[in-house]
């Protein structure tokens, strides 16, 4: 029976998405083969051109691996297999928090720069500073953008289309986390022309979360019924992903 192909596992911690470090007791494989750069082959069969850096007898992924990480929406706590096919080339597989193969939906995302720009890493979203002062807030997630304005602070109509992407009916309670993990429960209510908006609980969350009015804010559904807010000041901010609902299409009520 043919020998099976090396492979190492790595979850994602920490500052993974600047460099990720290789095993130990998998360097010593590579013994023998200069550690300069390798080829990271994705869920997609696309192919990554990643440098290798060697510090204190360990190696590391680094420039490319930025790359890797953005196109993928890698986050923390997935899960990656790295299978060794030889000549520095890498199969990699990604599992997410539900310990599922990564889907091709994902996986096929193209990023929207060239990794040059820092990017920090939020739940399942990604926020970067494109150099001409761009905020781009990327997510696998549906989610829309609201800039608060002085009528919305007491109540606030969700986009259609988020609604029935999220199954959202009639009067319910949701859940609001702000980026300090506070956590507020507000309710919906229908308006006349059958819309869903929030209602009670929302002025309170504004006051309590320091929202103020001209503050963009991002609605993230991370979980059924739990919306993760993403609440930006004087920064003009772009959506981008696959269930992203570009809110300024929407009349305002």
């Amino acid at each position: 029976m043919a020998a099976s192909k090396p492979a190492f596992f790595t979850v994602l911690i920490g500052d993974f998405c600047r460099h990720l470090k290789m095993p130990t007791a998998f360097v010593d494989k590579l013994r023998g083969t200069p550690p300069c750069k390798c080829v990271l082959r994705g869920p997609n069969g696309q192919s990554w051109n990643v440098a290798l850096e060697e510090r204190e007898s360990s190696l590391f992924f680094c420039k490319g691996w930025r790359k890797f990480v953005k196109y993928h929406c890698l986050e923390e706590g997935d899960f990656l297999v790295f299978h060794y096919t030889g000549k520095l080339k890498f199969d990699v597989t990604i599992y997410d928090e539900s310990a599922c193969e990564m889907d091709l939906e994902v996986s096929n995302r193209r990023s929207l720069a060239d990794g040059s720009s820092d990017q920090v890493m939020s739940g399942k979203a990604v926020t970067e500073e494109t150099p001409t002062g761009l905020t781009v807030f990327q997510s696998r997630n549906s989610c829309f953008m609201k800039t608060l304005e002085t009528f919305r602070r007491y109540e606030l109509t969700l986009p259609q289309k988020i609604v029935k992407a999220e199954g959202l009916k009639g009067h319910m309670s949701l859940t609001l986390r702000d980026p300090k993990k506070r956590s507020r429960i507000v309710e919906t209510d229908v308006t006349l022309d059958k819309r869903l908006k929030l209602t009670k609980g929302w002025c309170q969350s504004c006051r309590e979360f320091k929202i103020s009015v001209g503050d963009k804010v991002v609605f993230e559904f991370v979980k059924p019924n739990v919306i993760q807010l993403h609440i930006f000041r004087g920064k003009d901010v772009q959506l981008s992903g696959p269930k992203v609902v570009d809110s300024s299409n929407y009349r305002q009520i």
